[in-house]
């Protein structure tokens, strides 16, 4: 009975995969940063500027109406 053959550690394929990995790691780690020509603010500005609508307390479908009217 033929013995099979083992298969290589790292074919082609699987070198063009990692390589395309890391590349693609690279770039987003890349674009994460601003460019080198634009000004970096020192204080962030919030991603939240409104404060949160109050819920409303009252439950029967009346009030709700009642108080979409005003």
């Amino acid at each position: 009975m033929p013995r099979r053959r083992r298969s290589p550690l790292k074919t082609q394929r699987q070198r063009a995969i990692a390589a395309c990995a890391a590349h693609l790691g690279d770039l987003k780690r890349f674009h994460r940063r601003p460019p080198a020509d634009v000004a970096v603010a020192a204080d962030p500005t919030p991603r939240r500027l409104a404060a949160a609508p109050a819920a409303s307390g009252c439950g029967s479908p009346a009030a709700s109406c009642a108080e979409l009217v005003r």
